[in-house]
């Protein structure tokens, strides 16, 4: 097998890979994962900016150990990329939810 072959197999294999993770992604699981009741909706309104102080801070420990916020000033917070992907997912699922009834 040339190396050229090689490669066009490894590159098939690690698309075929992805293509399997995201079939069989749970997005709802891994959007509550270690989070509680009213986290998300917190999330919502720091990414918003309507209240960048609007953690608690048993809200903001959670959603900084997922990497949803980051602290900056004096106790406000910032939704990071990964927390709004996380506000965008719960979106969709709730959309589709919502088509499916």
């Amino acid at each position: 097998m040339s190396g050229a072959e090689y490669a066009l197999v490894m590159c098939a294999l690690v698309i075929s890979a992805i293509i399997v993770k995201l079939l069989t992604f749970d997005a709802q699981a891994w959007m509550r994962k270690d989070l509680k009741r009213g986290d998300l909706y917190a999330l919502i309104e720091v990414a918003s900016g309507l209240r960048p102080n609007g953690l608690s801070p048993d809200q903001a420990r959670r959603l900084q150990a997922r990497g949803m916020v980051r602290s900056f000033g004096n106790g406000n917070y910032r939704a990071t990329l990964k927390g709004r992907l996380a506000l965008r997912i719960r979106e969709a699922v709730r959309h589709t939810v919502q088509l499916e009834q």
